[in-house]
């Protein structure tokens, strides 16, 4: 039977979401068993957003010149390599060289993956960006409890045992993928021509500064929701079954983003999400209850689904369609990338500081209320509207 375009695409977001699921909400408690410091943890967090800012802009042009499918093949593969690392004991220095190299190839996936939905969106109307990216959450949602529940049976290295076998079935079947004509015509000529065309827009400078803000409030709740939910007395699989809450959560916001971002309009859904984050990020900071903390995740869908396709659209929609990947590394370098490094070293110092993960919630909760106020100020005179490509 042969597997249409768009249903290849969900199967790589299924299995790279499945990866991330396993390794990325437990990777401060897997520092923290092996027995690392606040501010260690937050270094080596902090290696993948880095490698994010430094390497992931230039990753994006190649993707733009050489074709999306042989920046697929081959960091799925050498990341699936990466993870097998992991597996062995080492130190503070140890573990710092692996993660360096794991978020070499790591961290090109889903940049390359929503380039090539925004494309197959743009040549068939049928689809939108949030139709193809719901399976992703999907493979968020499954993975979630099943890993869980082997860290209670086993312990926490077990997360890099599937994170391995997901990106190596993502390496696998990407090769189904059919190449990409569109980058092998434009990958004649030098591939950082015509760059400065990416920064022309102050809106998209704009929203990129606004997205790092947000991330340095939000990482906490990426990276440490693991460590928040055990001061509260959760166990392993009931974090398991948070996380995996939040990949359900994250299905009906991604299929019907398009539907609402038409019906709302783009300001308006953007300062939805961007105020929702703040009220989720207060809520984790006065309920102390790990079972009621669960239900905060029925915000996950706005404050994260709804925010990422209205920004991954906008992007689109301020940059040339020959740096669509391009464009779309540089808003994973803002969120993931330099405003990760901000918010893991934040909230491992003031983690070190004695302050409870739940109290650094709150501060969160004001630094993005702060920022929603002032995209507030900045976007109610412009016009943002998504007309050249699909919503």
């Amino acid at each position: 039977m042969k597997i249409s375009e768009a249903n290849r695409l969900r199967i790589l977001y299924f299995l790279v979401f499945c990866c991330t699921a396993s390794w990325l909400p437990i990777f401060a408690d897997y520092l923290k068993d092996h027995g690392l410091s606040g501010v260690r943890i937050g270094i080596i967090l902090s290696v993948t957003p880095v490698m994010m800012f430094l390497v992931q802009p230039f990753y994006g042009m190649l993707a733009d010149r050489i074709g999306y499918k042989k920046c697929l093949l081959w960091s799925s593969l050498l990341a699936s390599c990466s993870y097998v690392f992991y597996l062995v004991d080492g130190g503070f220095a140890y573990l710092f060289i692996v993660t360096v190299f794991m978020a070499l190839f790591y961290n090109t996936l889903q940049p390359v993956l929503d380039s090539l939905s925004l494309t197959l969106a743009k040549k068939n109307p049928k689809f939108s960006y949030g139709t193809l990216r719901i399976a992703g959450a999907a493979g968020w949602a499954f993975t979630g409890i099943v890993v869980g529940h082997y860290i209670d049976a086993i312990n926490t290295t077990v997360i890099f045992a599937f994170s391995g076998i997901s990106m190596l079935l993502t390496f696998i079947f990407s090769f189904s993928l059919q190449e990409d004509e569109e980058s092998k015509r434009l990958g004649n000529g030098h591939p950082f021509k015509n760059i400065r065309e990416v920064f022309g827009s102050k809106v998209l400078i704009f929203l990129l500064i606004a997205v790092f803000l947000i991330s340095t409030g939000a990482t906490t709740i990426w990276n440490f929701y693991s460590i928040y939910m055990k001061e509260n007395g959760a166990s392993a699989s009931m974090v398991g079954y948070g996380i995996s809450f939040q990949g359900l959560c994250e299905l009906p916001m991604f299929y019907f983003s398009a539907k609402i971002i038409q019906r709302l309009g783009v300001k308006t859904t953007l300062l939805i999400t961007v105020f929702t984050t703040a009220i989720r990020l207060w809520l984790y900071s006065v309920i102390k209850n790990p079972q009621a903390a669960i239900f905060i995740e029925v915000l996950h869908g706005v404050s994260w689904s709804l925010f990422w396709v209205v920004c991954v659209e906008c992007v689109n929609m301020l940059v040339r369609e020959d740096w669509r990947a391009t464009g779309q590394s540089l808003l994973y370098a803002a969120y993931f990338g330099v405003g990760a490094i901000v918010g893991n070293f934040w909230t491992g110092y003031l983690y070190d500081a004695q302050l409870k993960i739940s109290q650094i919630f709150l501060l969160n909760a004001c630094i993005v209320a702060v920022v929603g106020i002032m995209m507030w100020l900045f976007l109610k005179n412009k016009k943002l509207a998504l007309g050249a490509t699909r919503v």
